[in-house]
């Protein structure tokens, strides 16, 4: 016997199964039992009970059930939003505010202090200016390592040692930029003028050379700065040489 698709769709439809719910769900009967996917999570309605499930993701990724009011229900519908903070209330039994929020980025960025330099001006508000001083500080340190030597060779019998700038140069960020840059190349002059580099090079050369390299072009401050230690060089043996970006 032969059906076309129409009236295997029907009777399809007649069967009383509800293959998400529970076994006990099951045998009680599902007419009374309505099931609501919104917002990332999964709403249960039960003769006028409300149940919230969701996977909570990650490495031990799980699914979490909990009961909730018709007022938490239409709050979770509203938006992925609502639906986040209705999430957290039921776990922490806190509802989000600004402030937590505010509390919850600060700490992230006193955790991660480098994120900052993706956009140093939106998040500068977050703290106090000692504060983004300090963790600007680190973030540049951490890029920049003003205790060590980038790279070190021999090139056309110069003794050159590479200094690589990958911070950019927001007004926010360029105060701090230059104090670590100015410390860095400090270690490098010094590093040469004690002759450190003697025991594993020697020390016949025509020419010192600092090259620094930038992965952005250097502000107008940051342009005198390189102006002012190649004019400060100038009567030694060592020499500044400025790599800009193109």
């Amino acid at each position: 016997m032969e059906f076309d698709d129409k009236s295997v769709a029907l009777k399809t439809a007649r069967i009383p199964t509800c293959p998400s719910l529970s076994r006990q769900q099951r045998k009680r009967g599902c007419n009374n039992i309505r099931i609501i996917k919104a917002n990332g999570f999964i709403l249960t309605e039960e003769n006028g009970n409300y149940t919230m499930s969701w996977m909570t993701g990650g490495f031990q990724d799980r699914k979490v059930t909990y009961p909730v009011s018709k007022e938490l229900v239409d709050k979770a519908l509203r938006s992925e939003q609502d639906a986040y903070e209705v999430e957290l209330f039921l776990q922490t039994g806190e509802w989000v505010t600004k402030e937590s929020k505010e509390v919850a980025r600060q700490n992230f960025f006193r955790s991660s202090p480098v994120r900052i330099l993706v956009n140093p001006s939106s998040i500068k508000r977050l703290f106090s200016n000692q504060e983004f001083i300090v963790l600007l500080q680190k973030a540049i340190s951490s890029e920049l390592k003003p205790m060590e030597l980038d790279f070190i060779g021999i090139i056309d019998n110069y003794l050159e040692l590479l200094l690589v700038d990958s911070v950019d140069w927001q007004e926010e960020i360029e105060a701090v930029h230059l104090e670590i840059l100015h410390e860095k190349l400090n270690n490098y002059i010094y590093f040469l003028e004690s002759k450190q580099y003697v025991a594993r090079y020697g020390d016949n050369f025509d020419k010192k050379v600092i090259h620094i390299t930038f992965q952005y072009s250097p502000s107008d401050n940051g342009l005198a700065f390189l102006a002012a230690v190649q004019k400060v060089l100038q009567p030694t043996d060592m020499s500044l040489k400025v790599e800009l970006p193109e």
